[in-house]
Parts: C-alpha cells; sequence; structure tokens
C-alpha cells in the first residue's frame, strides 16, 4: 500500500504545476493579440484632408483667424455595418485663444503626462522632437495634445472605434382588454332557448 501512495504523490504534485504553466501560456497569447484593428495595418476606406472639418471634429470649435492650420488628416474604416474604426492627425500653429481653452481651461479634462505616445503609422508630417514637448493625454481615450515648446505649435491625434450596433428594439405587444370587475358582470346574459 505505501508503494501505491508515493507513486500518487508525484502526480499530485506534477498537475498544479502543469495547470499553472498552462494559464501563463494562455496569458502571454491574449497579451500579444492587439486589442484594436488599427494594428493590423489595413488601408483605410475614407481618408479626408479639409483642415477645417478636422479641426472642427478634433476640438469641437471653429478655427479663429489667429488660428493656422498646418496639416490635418482623418482617416476612416469602414465596413457594411458602417464605421469600424478612425484616427485623425493635426498640426496647428494655435491662437493664444485657443491655447488657453485646451491648456489651460483644460477643455477635454486631459491630465499631463511624463511623454507622448508613440504612433507608428502616423504621418510624415507627424514629427516633433520628445524631448522639447510637453503633453497632455485622456486618461479614458487615445487623445493627446502635444505642445511644442519651440516652435510654438500643437501636435494633436486621437483615434477610436466606430459605432457598435445598439440592442434590438423591444417587441411592442398590443394591451388586451382585461375585465375590470365591477357592479355588472362582464358577460352578457344567458338567452334561454323556448
Amino acid at each position: 500500500m505505501k508503494n501505491l501512495t508515493f507513486a500518487w504523490v508525484p502526480i499530485f504534485v506534477l498537475l498544479p504545476w502543469l495547470g499553472l504553466r498552462w494559464m501563463d501560456s494562455l496569458r502571454t497569447t491574449q497579451a500579444d493579440k492587439p486589442l484594436v484593428a488599427m494594428a493590423k495595418g489595413d488601408a483605410p476606406t475614407q481618408i479626408e484632408n479639409d483642415p477645417v472639418k478636422i479641426f472642427q471634429r478634433a476640438f469641437w470649435a471653429s478655427p479663429t483667424n489667429e488660428d493656422r492650420i498646418l496639416h490635418a488628416e482623418r482617416r476612416e474604416w469602414s465596413d457594411a455595418d458602417g464605421l469600424e474604426k478612425w484616427e485623425w492627425f493635426l498640426v496647428v500653429e494655435p491662437s493664444p485663444a485657443l491655447l488657453k481653452r485646451l491648456r489651460d481651461d483644460n477643455a477635454f479634462g486631459l491630465f499631463p503626462a511624463a511623454s507622448a505616445t508613440v504612433i507608428g503609422h502616423a504621418p510624415d508630417w507627424f514629427r516633433f522632437d520628445v524631448d522639447k514637448v510637453s503633453v497632455m493625454k485622456s486618461p479614458h481615450s487615445k487623445l493627446q495634445l502635444i505642445f511644442s515648446k519651440g516652435d510654438h505649435a500643437l501636435y494633436a491625434t486621437d483615434s477610436g472605434l466606430g459605432f457598435r450596433p445598439g440592442a434590438p428594439e423591444p417587441i411592442k405587444t398590443t394591451p388586451q382588454q382585461v375585465p375590470v370587475p365591477g357592479r355588472l358582470p362582464t358577460t352578457p346574459p344567458p338567452h334561454p332557448k323556448p
């Protein structure tokens, strides 16, 4: 009986160890998968280059005469169900009013960050010296405003997923007339046969 007990001890030790190894391999496999389809590198279905429209969609305001838009690009990926993902890039020489709204008033609720997030697929003109900028980022999205200290330029970018279909409409039922109890009966009186 003692020999049989010693045979089971390695199995009880080995099984949990194998289980932990298998769980670790699942975690690393999941971490390697991109969360957003933007990492695929597929070509956008639409590219917008109208600087005023991109400025308006990015900052929720129209540019003033003092705002000088240097570069602008918005990319969209769509399929049969609609907008799948989007991203935009903008370089502006901002007016004092725009600087006040974005940086001082913090219109988008951004937080100061130590560095900008590197964007590998950004346009060639979206380049800045990482040592000569101050960065503000959103804690809940990919919006980042990069203020250049040297050339008085504002680099801005954001990206995200499209709209997801909502829940289906509930089936409308027609209410049936439920008899309300009262003084009179709810059914007609019987008809006696002669």
